[in-house]
């Protein structure tokens, strides 16, 4: 199995993506979308940018093709989605078939932090008084969920925090597709990196998860019923950051109790007690590129939710709750 892997690993190296190389290759593209006619980029610097009748379906073709038997999955009318992780990109291909042309969506991720305090101090992704209290945060070990529409940069977010948990202190990751890269962005710390499939759920892992001495678990996505093992994980006393699809961080809660099985019943009350601080990431594209940046900053009490912080306020809208405060207080976190 090993060798297998770095074969794929040194096949996928070498792939030739023809006409999308150059847009592969380019650390400024994050997302690269055909829809059989025309090819459409999301560009750090320039924005969402469109190539108007982009090569042919032809080529297109064959490069899925290709890409098909160098992963050895199916890619036909009977098995019309072909998904894979290969090297740093995620590929999603839809068969004409079910959507009349051919469909590529391919998302990139970087080994690279895209995050920085100087970039936050020089740009108006959120506050300098909002990033002091995420990092407050984090070292006290609060439970943090992270919303956001896909390509927000809801990862890169927890990937950017990750960097002010504690050197002595274990963390496991677990994703259904490599996108963190903790390993190779914190190569000091120490890190189990999971991934999950039909085989191997997020549930399972978290339950796995339990015996490996947790201080941290990051997931890159929390989406189902595995919410309810990941809020009994944080009763054993590890910390967690994970991102959730929500329309805004006061909306988390309600997000939670959508996702938890009907067999189970989780109150607000044990939500409140379990996740401390809901952070929603927001994008829009304008002349000058795509600009994120954070919406808002929730925390979370047993006496409900306010907002902490909104967007282009330089100060915090709130004093920071007792119980944050107790938090880091017990792990000798100083403001």
């Amino acid at each position: 199995m090993i060798y297998k892997k770095r074969w794929l690993n040194i096949l996928t190296s070498i792939f030739d993506f023809g006409p999308l190389t150059p847009f592969v290759e380019d650390e400024n593209i994050t997302d690269i979308n055909f829809n059989g006619v025309d090819l459409w980029i999301d560009d750090l610097v320039r924005g969402r940018l469109v190539h108007r009748n982009f090569s042919s379906h032809e080529v297109m073709w064959r490069i899925c093709s290709r890409l098909s038997n160098i992963v050895n999955l199916p890619f036909n009318q009977q098995h019309p989605v072909l998904e894979t992780d290969f090297n740093h990109l995620r590929i999603s291909v839809i068969h004409p078939s079910i959507t009349r042309f051919l469909s590529v969506s391919i998302r990139k991720t970087t080994y690279k932090l895209r995050l920085s305090e100087s970039y936050i101090g020089a740009s108006s992704y959120m506050s300098i008084s909002a990033l002091k209290f995420l990092k407050y945060a984090v070292r006290s070990k609060c439970n943090i969920l992270v919303s956001g529409l896909p390509g927000a940069g809801k990862t890169e977010l927890i990937k950017f925090l990750a960097g002010y948990i504690s050197r002595d202190e274990r963390i496991i990751t677990i994703e259904d597709s490599y996108e963190l890269h903790l390993k190779q962005i914190y190569p000091t710390l120490d890190t189990v990196e999971i991934t999950v499939d039909e085989r191997f759920s997020y549930s399972h892992a978290i339950k796995a998860c339990l015996r490996q001495r947790p201080n941290w678990l990051l997931l890159s996505e929390v989406r189902g019923a595995e919410i309810v093992d990941l809020l009994r994980c944080i009763s054993t006393g590890a910390s967690v950051m994970s991102t959730v699809h929500a329309r805004s961080a006061m909306e988390i809660p309600d997000r939670i109790q959508q996702m938890t099985p009907v067999t189970e019943y989780i109150n607000e009350q044990k939500i409140f007690d379990a996740i401390n601080i809901g952070i929603h990431i927001d994008l829009k594209i304008c002349a000058n590129g795509i600009q994120r940046f954070i919406r808002e900053i929730v925390v979370f009490t047993r006496e409900g939710h306010y907002r902490l912080y909104s967007f282009k306020g330089k100060r915090l809208q709130a004093k920071i709750p007792e119980l944050i405060k107790e938090k880091a207080e017990l792990y000798g976190v100083k403001w």
